[in-house]
């Protein structure tokens, strides 16, 4: 019993990826939405009974800015959600794991101290559930967080890269400080100055940004490894690869990622996988060239193309 439950598991990791991968291109579809329709609202000032952080002055809210950032990040992985469905190939390009990482790390920041601080002086319905906040303070943060530490997991963070994600929140701390407390252009509504010093403020804010910055981290380095490892088991131990030499299992590879190509494709060959397949097969002897050159004969036979070698 266990056993089969074991193999059956290992069998579906590739399905389960590519549920992962439409959860997390509706999660983007929603943040994206959730803040053009907020920002459209506050700028025209539709809701009027708030002027504060309405009309062209919702600009200036580090809460609308970490939406924004939030927002573009999610913008940047709707081509490659959609061509990964379509290839059954699920990785994202480095840089836009980070901006999805700075984005979830400023949300978060704000939601975070809406429920805390602000909701304590304001009110947690006013805070977290009223109009425009329920979008920014609550939904937005929730759902760029679980797409990046749940879903988005191709890169593995380093600590020191995460100090990218404290960007946005030390350049605001510094415009605020030059904006509220230098030349007294904006009201201090994030009332940095009120219950205390606006430089204990300041210095509790980065480090609760820091703080979320290694949580998120964490989180999402765990999931990275857990599906890496559950992908790895896949191609080491399913049963859809036991083949009687690690030449069939390429070229079943091959035939498989085919049946995802559409005229114009570019072809491109899983290394990485047929690295895997060659370990399976402990078939160092042969060269990963030869792996890689059965695997494009078989593919271009599949879609029914002459080798560009003959």
């Amino acid at each position: 019993m266990n056993v089969n439950n074991k193999k059956k598991k290992i069998s579906n990791a590739r399905k389960i990826n590519k549920m992962r991968w439409i959860a997390g291109l509706a999660m983007s579809v929603f943040v994206i939405a959730f803040t053009a329709v907020t920002l459209i609202l506050n700028i025209t000032n539709f809701y009027q009974d708030l002027p504060e952080g309405r009309g062209i002055d919702t600009l200036r809210m580090f809460t609308t800015i970490s939406n924004i950032i939030a927002a573009v990040a999610a913008f940047m992985c709707l081509p490659f959600q959609i061509d990964g469905l379509k290839r059954d190939r699920y990785k994202l390009p480095p840089w836009i794991v980070i901006l999805l990482y700075v984005g979830a790390v400023g949300t978060f920041l704000t939601f975070f101290i809406a429920i805390t601080l602000l909701s304590i002086v304001n009110g947690f319905v006013l805070m977290m559930l009223s109009k425009s906040n329920l979008f920014m303070h609550t939904l937005n943060p929730i759902f760029i967080t679980l797409l990046f530490v749940l879903i988005i997991s191709d890169v593995h963070i380093k600590f020191r890269t995460s100090f990218i994600a404290l960007i946005p929140v030390l350049l605001y701390c510094m415009l605020y400080f030059v904006m509220v407390f230098v030349t007294g252009l904006w009201d201090d509504h994030y009332q940095a100055n009120v219950f205390i010093p606006w430089r204990v403020t300041f210095v509790i804010v980065v480090a609760i940004a820091f703080g979320i910055s290694q949580l998120l981290r964490v989180l999402h380095n765990l999931t990275n490894k857990y599906v890496t490892s559950s992908i790895e088991r896949y191609y080491l131990e399913s049963e859809d690869y036991a083949c009687p030499r690690v030449s069939d299992a390429v070229a079943k590879l091959a035939k498989a990622n085919s049946v995802f190509y559409q005229e114009g494709d570019a072809i491109d060959i899983p290394t990485d996988i047929i690295a895997l397949l060659s370990k399976r097969y402990e078939a160092s002897i042969v060269p990963l060239d030869v792996l890689y050159d059965i695997y494009l004969e078989n593919y271009l036979q599949s879609i029914k193309k002459t080798s560009p070698t003959k």
